[in-house]
């Protein structure tokens, strides 16, 4: 963990040095919270003192794009954060390098606002049926996290401003390693946001966009990496998927498609096998094995910039596994090069119950 936070530093110092402009602003927040305990078996959850610290840097929209005044000025930013269970046997530390997006409806002085983001998380605690049996959470060194806060700001000066603020964080690493029962904590912190340079915003007058009445096409593969037992091999998956999109506000895209998704043989037979022990079914009685399923699948894709938000449901049309249940959501993270060419990070799940992450690659005609 000395290592991790000494690389933080040194990513935030390099990154201090070549970003000291007007348009960043950079700050503290140290934490304190508890672990939700959500299931029976998680022993280590019961109580933690969790405490823990996040530097960040963020950068502020000067209404120079189309989508700054359209977000009523949003920051987006970098943040690394380190935070201690007070479990070490089982839990140790963790530290992580989050994105984020931070946006406020009001244009008071002292705001509140909502952060959302996503990034990776280091663990040096996790399973081990040998000698870390205890820890159910966590179970690969690397996983992901969302992240989530809501925040009132205080305007100190032109240069400070103090927050408060609540907070909840989810550590998962979408059932590449099993167990996959995840990290979930809300936390409440206090913190101080500096601005080296103030600038005024710039109060273009944006001609309003013309809604894209098309309806639009789109392709995406992606594969995935997963296990099914406990310290099992990784399985690959594969999924297809193929939509139509239409734009209905200035803010946002309804998907309407067809997702199929195929499965390893090998990770098939063994989660019948769990299905099976789980269910107390008999050896006599037969489970399908099949490895492909179809879906049809709704959803929303939510636009800044270049990137995007997209979540949607899916409901099962074929799907001969009965250890699934007939419905399923995803929530991406897209990346659009241009108007044809985009990439796509995805987590499928069903319910609370991770399934895979998708990285994939598509065409939109």
């Amino acid at each position: 963990m000395k290592r991790l936070l000494t690389l933080i530093f040194l990513l935030f110092t390099f990154f201090f040095d070549t970003h000291g402009q007007s348009q960043w602003s950079y700050g503290v927040n140290p934490y304190y919270g508890a672990v939700l305990k959500y299931k029976k078996n998680m022993k280590q959850l019961e109580y933690t003192n969790l405490h823990g610290v996040e530097l960040y840097a963020a950068m502020l929209t000067d209404g120079s794009k189309y989508w700054h005044k359209l977000y009523n000025y949003p920051q987006w930013g970098i943040a690394a954060s380190y935070f201690n269970y007070n479990v070490p046997g089982e839990l140790g530390e963790v530290g992580s390098l989050t994105t984020y997006l931070d946006m406020t409806a009001g244009k008071k002085k002292h705001k509140w606002r909502l952060n959302i983001g996503t990034g990776i998380v280091y663990s040096t605690g996790r399973f081990d049926s040998l000698t870390n049996e205890e820890n159910k959470a966590i179970s690969s060194k690397i996983s992901y996290v969302l992240r989530g806060t809501i925040h009132k700001e205080f305007q100190l000066s032109e240069n400070y401003f103090f927050n408060v603020n609540i907070a909840f964080r989810h550590y998962s690493n979408g059932k590449l390693n099993m167990p996959n029962n995840g990290m979930n904590y809300p936390i409440v912190g206090v913190g101080l946001r500096y601005v080296p340079k103030p600038f005024k915003q710039k109060d273009i007058e944006w001609e309003i966009k013309e809604l894209d009445r098309k309806v639009h096409y789109s392709v995406r593969g992606s594969m995935s990496w997963r296990e099914v037992w406990q310290e099992d091999i990784k399985h690959k998956a594969y999924s297809l998927s193929v939509y139509g999109s239409k734009q209905v506000s200035k803010y946002n895209t309804i998907l309407v498609g067809v997702d199929a998704f195929n499965y390893d043989q090998l990770s098939v037979d063994r989660a019948n096998v769990v299905y099976r022990e789980k269910e107390a079914i008999t050896s006599e009685q037969e489970l399908n094995n099949g490895t492909g399923q179809v879906a049809v699948t709704v959803g929303t894709e939510l636009w800044i910039s270049k990137v995007s938000v997209v979540v949607q449901g899916g409901i099962y049309v074929y799907k001969p596994q009965e250890f699934y249940s007939g419905w399923y959501q995803r929530y991406g993270i897209k990346y659009n090069f241009n108007k044809h060419l985009f990439s796509q990070v995805s987590l499928k799940s069903h319910g609370r119950t991770a399934d895979m992450v998708e990285f994939g690659l598509g065409v939109t005609l």
